[in-house]
């Protein structure tokens, strides 16, 4: 068994909380900083009365990544339950019939042809080519740490000559949901799937068909209690393995000639290693870049348990110019809604006669270089209307809507994340947009020895499961250092 060696994990966002478990797990001397008073990073919870509602992601799938992580740091028994949902995802259009993506296949088909004759097959084709994506460009993504194009290949020529032709060809998201789809409507369905990391459908790589792969293949989940409860169950598991967990303590870090000091409220200490939880591209040099997009988010009560679905999209009339003045920095005159209903699957997160709802639209970030006194100024110039337009949007949704009660509890806007650390109030920082826009992510490995990066800002991406791995990812890879160096 290797020595007991001291690891500092700098910000307990979810990977934060996955890279601390496992090296306590180990058996070695961790301890986290955070510099808020909670952990979780941007996945926090509010309550209100009897409404529990989550404030950043709400949607979960590879749950096999999320039981591994739990499994590989002894905490099985801390894992909140799943639900598997039938519906995926309801999709509201500004024309034409809905389109209700179920995970029954024939169901789904079923909807398409609603839409336009003959989309039910192009839908499934469509489906069959994200999961060839998937195969020859995600699996090996997702396989180990990113570290150079040459590693990457490696592991793609594991998997046959086809698949590294596969990632040659692909083209932009848009081009391929024009290749396969006929109806205006479905190709906003599989545009969306770009903004899952925070970029345009027509800037971005067709590699994002694959999230429609993951979801179709691997299902798309709510967490009993919410996502928040995910954030409690990995502290837990942190703190039994034997991690120090020290809120309220932000700090800094400097490379000494043979080890880390790292300054916080409580004083000096000294590591062999250090993992950041913290967007890495002001860090890296690269604070010139062009960022993902932000977003606008509010927390409603109805005054009714609605019977809304659990994932509502309705979409803009011109996805086209929705994207355009997003990334011109502007808060689109239209924008496209994403509405969670948690109470639909799972009645604890709202009392009886109660519904708790997320609404959210896209938002354009700023610049890095931004001061918060910038951003704050910028967004009260952006805001206006937002929140007058989403209640409308609730409202017009169905009949029952009109005669319901709606209240905002919380607002969640880009200087809410700015102020978190979130670059340009950026939700994911990184911007892939480009052919091969997914490879320039920061890398984890630091450019100091011994330095380590996880979250959404690099190496996979963002959503659960992916920061997740970059957690597992980032303590293998200190602990690979110090062995190395012992």
């Amino acid at each position: 068994m290797s020595p007991t060696r001291r690891f500092a994990v700098i910000g307990g966002g979810i990977a934060g909380l996955t890279a601390a478990a496992r090296l306590a797990k180990a058996g070695h001397e961790v301890t986290l900083f955070e510099g808020s008073d909670s952990v979780g990073g941007k996945a926090q919870v509010v309550t209100s009365g009897g409404l529990t509602l989550d404030t950043g992601p709400t949607l979960l799938t590879l749950p096999d990544v999320v039981k591994a992580t739990f499994e590989e740091v002894g905490a099985l028994d801390l894992m909140p339950r799943f639900h598997r949902l039938e519906l995926q995802t309801h999709y509201r259009f500004a024309d034409g019939p809905d389109f209700l993506c179920w995970e029954d296949l024939d169901r789904a088909s079923d909807s398409a042809n609603a839409l336009l004759e003959g989309e039910g097959a192009r839908l499934r084709d469509f489906y069959r080519e994200a999961e060839k994506i998937f195969q020859a460009a995600g699996a090996p993504f997702l396989e180990g740490p990113y570290e150079s194009m040459a590693g990457y290949l490696a592991r793609v020529f594991k998997s046959g000559l086809s698949n590294v032709m596969t990632g040659v060809k692909l083209s932009s998201l848009d081009a391929l949901a024009a290749k396969h789809f006929q109806s205006r409507q479905l190709r906003q369905f599989a545009g969306r799937f770009a903004t899952y990391t925070g970029a345009s459908p027509y800037e971005s790589s067709a590699a994002f068909a694959m999230i429609a792969h993951i979801e179709r293949a691997f299902g798309v989940h709510h967490v009993q209690g919410g996502m928040g409860s995910i954030v409690v169950a990995l502290e837990a598991a942190a703190r039994r393995n034997g991690a120090t967990i020290r809120l309220g303590s932000p700090a800094t870090w400097k490379r000494g000639e043979k080890i880390f000091e790292v300054t916080s409220p409580q004083g000096v200490d000294f590591f062999d290693s250090v993992i950041v939880n913290a967007d890495p591209l002001a860090s890296v040099g690269r604070s010139d870049e062009a960022l993902a997009m932000s977003g606008y988010v509010l927390l409603v009560e109805a005054g009714a348990r609605v019977s809304l679905p659990h994932h509502l999209i309705l979409f803009s009339r011109d996805y086209r110019r929705e994207f355009a003045q997003l990334f011109s920095g502007e808060v689109p005159e239209d924008p496209t809604v994403y509405v969670c209903h948690p109470a639909a699957t799972d009645q604890t997160m709202a009392a009886p006669g109660t519904s708790g709802l997320f609404v959210m639209v896209n938002a354009p970030s700023f610049s890095q270089q931004q001061s918060m006194t910038d951003i704050e100024a910028a967004w009260k110039d952006h805001a206006g209307h937002l929140q007058e337009f989403l209640l409308g949007k609730l409202r017009a949704f169905s009949p029952e809507m009109k005669g319901v009660s709606l209240k905002v509890i919380a607002e969640r806007t880009p200087v809410d994340l700015a102020r978190r650390g979130a670059p340009g109030g950026s939700i994911y920082g990184f911007l892939p947009h480009g052919k091969f826009g997914p490879f320039r992510r920061p890398m984890m490995r630091g450019q100091t020895p011994g330095l380590f990066y996880a979250g959404g800002g690099t190496h996979p991406g963002g959503g659960v499961p992916m920061v997740m791995l970059s957690g597992r990812f980032a303590a293998g890879m200190a602990q690979q250092f110090i062995e190395g160096h012992a």
